[in-house]
């Protein structure tokens, strides 16, 4: 087997996405469902993916404010047994910088699994009184929310601030904004990380568009319309918002930490709710556009992601949930490749039989896409029950290779693992893949590397939200406006000198350039 930094090697000097050789062939790891705290824990998680000839692993180590990792801006989880504590509590190991060493051993890369907009779920306060919850959220002292400035919370028009079990920090609040990105920050400084994966980088689920009136949010709203008092959930003035203020974020994110380190990938887990654009009348009648404002189409379009992952969980034994599943994928793969970036089918593999997952990581290849992502490793134990696992049970099971529709169990992950790498199961008594088709999980590729672009891009800070930056270089003129932390970025900008009033910077491929205004 050639080594890993060959086909980084290779990878680095390619441009499309349909010119990589390599492919993601990846799990997500949920810390919700995945025992992950200890050794044990952590060696069976890697050693499923090796066995699986998996390439890389998105692990979540920042679930609702808490972290799986000792080097934290915020507070350790709680969940129990993580880390190995002595008898005092204290951790005696960091899980994360041993899922690297043992990860990078086997030539997989570790993305760090990170939950952006989520930030505690629950019904007992955390113990931490640091924790965002308490000190942006809940007034634990005086039991009720805390009210004005401090509230990061997004919110109802009759002020909710939780949505099922979740509470949401509104990105439309800078303070929560710059918060989130000082953590992420900090967390890639820290560790030797491949790549950094957002999810729940929306709003959160709701009916209507009655989200997103955090009081901070709504006075600035106003302020940029000239405006007063609660806006029209339908307002397409407020929707616009909404969906900027989340842009604003990933955009502030990307660039930063492209610039703080070159290689790490930036992904991102995406909506791919019920039916795809064509179906629905286009990307913007879809719920990640209209329902959750999450415009990841235009974060390809301006290139703040490298990897889209679509979260396309549906089952391959449902007629309308195949084609779903079908549309999403093309409309990926045809949005990244148009952009410079990867698309990477995110497979419920949790949700199907063994077979079902099979054959959609075979047309995920088929389509075109850059790898196959699936959710999840889930509990690592033989005939796992856990609901976040590698497969499910299947009634009358059409896809089953002996006879067709015939109810199938739930397969040990023994088998699943065999069947990705293998077609067969454990045993090798059952072949899964059709006669002559290749395992979706073969051996010897590696996963590629951030893609390498011929552009650059350029971001800084201005004075106040909302400033008007215009750069220029010859003929081309580029406008945006600053966010509510005051950061503008432009992206896929050729190299060469730059001006924004009196003041120069130059850009090179593949970096990011900083100049703060007013320059000196």
């Amino acid at each position: 087997m050639r080594p890993k930094y060959f086909y980084l090697l290779i990878a680095a000097f390619c441009f499309l996405p349909s010119a990589f050789s390599s492919e993601f062939r990846a799990y997500w790891v949920d810390t919700f469902h995945t025992p992950l705290g200890t050794h044990a824990d952590i060696d069976r998680v890697i050693d499923l993916a090796a066995a699986s000839n998996a390439n890389a692993i998105f692990v979540e180590v920042r679930r609702r404010g808490d972290s799986w990792y000792l080097d934290s801006k915020e507070p350790l989880t709680e969940v129990a047994g993580v880390g190995e504590p002595d008898a005092s509590g204290k951790w005696t190991f960091d899980p994360l910088r041993y899922i690297i060493e043992r990860a990078h051993g086997r030539s997989i890369q570790v993305h760090a699994f990170v939950i952006a907009g989520a930030i505690f779920r629950g019904d007992s306060l955390p113990k931490d009184p640091n924790h965002v919850f308490l000190q942006h959220v809940w007034d634990a002292e005086n039991k009720r929310p805390w009210s004005g400035p401090r509230q990061w919370a997004t919110a109802s028009r009759t002020g909710k601030i939780h949505y099922g079990d979740d509470y949401y920090i509104d990105f439309g609040n800078p303070a929560a904004a710059s918060y989130t990105l000082d953590v992420l920050l900090h967390l890639i400084a820290a560790y030797d990380l491949d790549g950094i994966h957002l999810d729940r980088t929306r709003y959160p689920e709701n009916v209507g568009g009655n989200v997103g009136y955090n009081e901070v949010s709504v006075a600035r709203f106003n302020a940029h319309y000239g405006t007063k008092g609660l806006p029209d959930p339908n307002d397409p003035r407020w929707c616009k918002w909404r969906r900027d203020q989340v842009t604003a974020f990933v955009r502030r994110f990307y660039l930063h930490a492209t610039a703080l380190k070159p290689s790490i990938i930036v992904s991102a887990a995406l909506v791919a709710w019920s039916d795809g654009p064509g179906t629905s009348g286009g990307f913007e009648a879809t719920d990640a556009y209209s329902r959750v404002f999450q415009d990841w189409n235009g974060w390809l379009k301006e290139g703040i992601i490298d990897v889209a992952c679509p979260m396309l969980y549906k089952r391959e034994h449902v007629a309308r949930e195949r084609k779903q599943f079908d549309e999403w994928l093309a409309f990926t793969v045809a949005a990244a490749h148009e952009n410079g970036r990867l698309a990477v089918a995110g497979v419920g593999a949790y949700m199907n039989g063994i077979e079902g997952t099979l054959r959609q990581g075979r047309r995920s290849r088929a389509a075109g896409a850059d790898g196959i992502l699936m959710f999840a490793v889930g509990d690592t134990a033989p005939w796992s029950t856990a609901d976040n696992s590698t497969n499910t049970a299947v009634k009358k099971n059409p896809y089953y290779p002996p006879a067709p529709g015939t109810s199938t169990p739930k397969r040990p992950n023994e088998d699943f693992v065999a069947a990705v790498s293998s077609g067969r199961n454990a045993r090798g008594t059952l072949r899964f893949d059709p006669h002559g088709a290749d395992p979706i999980f073969a051996l010897d590729t590696a996963a590629p590397s951030k893609p390498h672009s011929d552009t650059g891009s350029i971001m800084g800070y201005a004075t106040y939200d909302g400033e008007r930056v215009t750069l220029t270089s010859g003929a081309l003129t580029r406008t945006m406006q600053t966010d509510g932390a005051g950061f503008f970025g432009f992206t896929n900008l050729p190299p060469g000198e730059y001006h924004i009033g009196d003041c120069s910077v130059t850009v090179e491929a593949s970096r990011v350039s900083r100049i703060d205004l007013p320059c000196r």
